[in-house]
């Protein structure tokens, strides 16, 4: 399979992975909303978005460790199923020996350092309608699944690091798939906090032990030698790891912070409608970037081989098609978003254009971010903690404090506010600098033919709603959902597809493009 049907396919497994997500949880949304209370839901979205972000109990370890396997590997050739060279084997077998260890310690200190930390932030809420005993009960449930899935993560990072990108996330929907669908069965029958959390937690069990045997399965050869703790490969990745998990921290504080704040400044039923805005964007955020992350492992090979042209040429490729599928969503959302989400979750609860609207700036410069920062990083250029830290440590207190003058508008402007400050900025200017790709050449060939499709498709598809208006709102919907993809797909045409494979698209087709 050639490169860039590898990374192709991972991009197509991680968009597989979030639509079956996304779709499962557009069912699993209304249904909260319509059966739970407001305080319930809140405190749920509470939960389940805090236990999100104790994803960074890696420590950064994870990215480190799947880098140091793909350099390994790299040195028998960069087919996944290519046999290793026994030195290989080896200094693999010893690189997850050293990750087994360390996530053994990782894991234990998720589960002492969540369910403290939680111990002291749950005890503080104000709550009439739910229960404090079974709001305990749920947190304990997410944080041992999340301490079990540190513990287990080892395998995640072998099965990237041999090439196998995309497989872990396609296991992961599956499991994802059948979580969502007993959650929504559950609630249905009258289940609550407690029930979520623990089908939740045994999903994460249950997603791990998958993927360990299917690791087991593709490369056997990976479990057949022993390999030894070593500690001067932990001492040399702890730098690195460090830096990688302050970025992490730094993404986390600005992800998932928000929800703390609106039930410390107006309690948990301030939350459904807001958080259920941001994460219908930030979906949009997910599937744009998921080429740029699924080039990383295959950016280490070229970029060990010296082989620069081949980076620079994916790396624009991944940012225009990020920038397109990010400006398409935005024009999509401005033209349709109230009806859409009236529809979706009732009347009463859309958030409002101008929280949408930050949301919407926001993510579409943190898809260009992590585009070229995924890249930059996938060189071992970990250059990204202090923006990342200084860009949270802002967030929290410019969006503490314009919440007091704006409100929910005040928490979102202060996301927006802040990482346009730090990492909008520095990782776009540090990340191409090392991927020696000049900011001019950058500007001309991606940045303004993006941006200029835009306006063109903000100003279609207005049109063509204010044509459509007498028809039922679902008919609205669905016809201008169906003109912006067919807009999204003719500039892609244009701007992400090469010549060689307009070519072939049309031959397929049938007609000689042109």
């Amino acid at each position: 399979m050639s490169l860039t049907k590898r990374i192709a396919f991972g991009a197509a497994a991680s968009w597989f992975s979030r639509a079956v997500t996304i779709l499962l949880a557009l069912l699993l949304m209304p249904v909260l909303f319509r059966r739970l209370g407001k305080e319930e839901l809140g405190v749920w979205l509470l939960l389940g978005q805090s236990w999100a972000a104790l994803g960074i109990f890696d420590l950064g370890f994870g990215v480190t460790l799947t880098r140091r396997i793909a350099f390994a590997k790299g040195k028998s050739g960069s087919e996944p199923n290519t046999p290793l060279m026994p030195e290989t084997l080896a200094e693999i077998a010893d690189l997850v020996a050293t990750g087994r260890r360390v996530y053994h310690v990782l894991s234990l200190f998720a589960l002492v350092f969540s369910f403290g930390a939680g111990f002291f932030y749950l005890r503080s809420l104000d709550l009439s309608a739910v229960s404090l005993s079974h709001v305990w009960l749920a947190w304990g449930a997410l944080c041992l699944s999340q301490a079990c899935g540190v513990w287990a993560r080892v395998w995640t990072c072998v099965l990237q690091g041999v090439g196998y990108i995309g497989w872990d996330a396609i296991l992961a929907s599956l499991i994802n798939a059948l979580t969502l669908a007993v959650q929504i069965v559950l609630v249905l029958f009258g289940g609550g906090l407690v029930s979520l959390a623990v089908v939740a937690a045994a999903g994460a069990l249950a997603q791990r032990f998958v993927i360990l045997n299917f690791a087991r399965h593709k490369r056997p050869d990976l479990f057949a030698i022993h390999g030894n703790w070593r500690s001067h490969i932990a001492k040399g990745m702890a730098p690195l790891a460090l830096r990688a998990w302050l970025t992490a921290l730094g993404a986390s504080m600005v992800l998932y912070t928000d929800q703390i704040l609106i039930a410390a400044r107006s309690g948990a039923t301030g939350i459904p409608a807001y958080r259920a805005a941001f994460v219908l964007v930030h979906n949009l955020t997910v599937v744009a970037v998921a080429l740029g992350l699924a080039s990383g492992v295959f950016i280490s090979h070229l970029w060990q081989a010296g082989e620069l042209r081949q980076v620079r040429r994916i790396v624009e490729r991944n940012a225009r098609l990020g920038w397109l599928i990010m400006l398409t969503g935005a024009a999509c959302l401005l033209v349709i978003g109230e009806p859409l989400f009236s529809l979706w979750l009732g009347p009463g609860n859309f958030v409002g254009y101008a929280i949408l609207a930050a949301f919407l700036v926001t993510e579409i410069l943190d898809t260009q971010s992590q585009i070229i920062t995924s890249a930059s990083r996938a060189t071992e250029d970990e250059a990204f903690a202090i923006s990342a830290v200084t860009g949270g440590c802002l967030k929290l207190l410019l969006s503490w404090w314009l919440a007091t003058m704006f409100g929910l508008l005040g928490i979102a402007l202060g996301t927006t506010i802040a990482l346009l400050l730090t990492n909008h900025w520095y990782m776009v200017y540090r990340g191409l600098g090392r991927l020696r790709i000049s900011l001019r050449e950058y500007t001309r060939e991606i940045l303004v033919p993006c941006l200029l499709t835009f306006p063109v498709m903000l100003g279609a598809l207005a049109g063509f709603r204010r044509l459509l208006s007498q028809l039922p709102v679902i008919i609205q919907l669905a016809a201008v959902s169906s003109l912006a993809l067919a807009l999204f797909a003719l500039a892609a045409w244009r701007l992400v597809l090469e010549p060689s494979q307009r070519s072939r698209v049309g031959r397929s087709l049938g007609f000689a493009p042109g």
